[in-house]
């Protein structure tokens, strides 16, 4: 049998640079057989809280799978239909794990998480620290240690041209450098901008959503 070691589910990088590290014992998913599995990141932080996540193929169908980790985790698997995906899910007093299937007959795709369950909330609301305008919702905000980088989902009460605005007007100040030529046009749906501040890229990407604009942050260091 393999074993996807350590595993997680993931996805802050300012967020995790203020916390101490965290030492944990990450249990092993067992997979079936025939899987083949890697890691998408061993260490990362998704809105405060330590996780690991892995992937994997397997030539067994979804129904089969899900039935392997029912008979893995016998009385203590929860199993919901979410479209045409299956999500698996089993939890310890320790870690919650999550294993998202998908596929057919030829057999299943999965994402795995594992999440560290925390005595206490986390300190800081996701995006406490990240620049954004007044009443902006932030959805998720995942720090990547392993390979450093941030990602984070934001919904904001503006057009994308005026987020596009905001960002550009104020970035600046805190070191970071325009890479665009043009700025965002007035009525535009959608528009990405990039910055650089010394070894650290980010680009953001704006999306009219309605009345609001769906933006999206990609953080990484070189």
């Amino acid at each position: 049998m393999r074993h996807v070691r350590d595993v997680l589910c993931a996805l802050a990088l300012g967020l995790a640079a203020s916390m101490p590290a965290m030492a944990t014992s990450w249990p092993e998913l067992p997979l079936p057989d025939d899987s083949q599995g890697e890691w998408v990141s061993r260490h990362m932080i998704h809105n405060g809280v330590p996780m690991r996540a892995a992937r994997f193929q397997s030539q067994l169908p979804p129904a089969q799978l899900v039935r392997y980790y029912e008979q893995l985790w016998p009385g203590q698997v929860t199993v919901t239909d979410l479209g045409s995906k299956k999500i698996v899910a089993h939890g310890t007093n320790k870690h919650f794990f999550t294993i998202e299937i998908s596929g057919g007959a030829a057999g299943s795709e999965g994402q795995i998480g594992i999440v560290e369950v925390l005595k206490e909330t986390p300190r800081a609301e996701p995006g406490a620290d990240f620049l954004k305008p007044s009443g902006t919702q932030v959805v998720t905000d995942t720090v990547y240690l392993d390979n450093p980088g941030r990602t984070l989902t934001m919904n904001v009460r503006m057009s994308p041209f005026q987020a596009d605005g905001f960002y550009k007007s104020r970035l600046p100040e805190r070191g970071w450098r325009s890479q665009d030529a043009k700025p965002c046009p007035m009525m535009a749906l959608s528009c990405t901008a990039s910055y650089s501040n010394g070894k650290e890229q980010m680009t953001l990407t704006f999306n009219r959503n309605g009345e609001t604009t769906d933006m999206v942050v990609n953080q990484i260091s070189r």
